[in-house]
């Protein structure tokens, strides 16, 4: 049995949604916190990761490329909890579709691998978690 959202309360919708927000509020402190391990500590990142960067071009790759994109991550999910509004929710969706579509890109072309795997169910989840919380709102 499905509630529809007229169906639930609205003390039990804000509750939902303050709850969700508090969720992706999270997440986006800890892009911010990843971001900053890509743009300030490359090399302890790339040994947890087992990634190389055989010359400085590589590591400015993996501060620009991969912290930019988490930075970009989290200041999106941040105006999209700030200001509300779907300009902010889509430029989330579609940072984190394309990372999905690099993963899955990946995973053909490259093979299987847990970590991608794990990484592209988290990802989807954020999506879902950013429309619940625009549906919601």
């Amino acid at each position: 049995m499905t509630l529809s959202k007229s169906e639930i309360t609205s003390k039990e919708i804000n509750a939902m949604l303050l709850f969700l927000k508090i969720l992706l509020g999270l997440i986006g402190i800890l892009l911010v916190y990843l971001s900053g391990n890509w743009l300030f500590k490359p090399d302890h990142i790339m040994a947890q990761h087992d990634i190389q960067a055989s010359s400085n071009t590589g590591k400015n790759y993996l501060r620009g490329d991969i912290g930019g994109i988490l930075i970009s991550g989290a200041i999106f999910i941040g105006m999209f909890l700030y200001n509300g509004g779907e300009i902010w929710m889509f430029g989330a969706i579609i940072l984190l579709t394309s990372v999905i579509l690099g993963r899955i890109l990946s995973l053909i072309m490259d093979g299987t691998s847990t970590r991608g795997i794990q990484a592209i169910v988290v990802e989807l989840i954020i999506i879902i978690l950013i429309l619940a919380i625009n549906y919601l709102g």
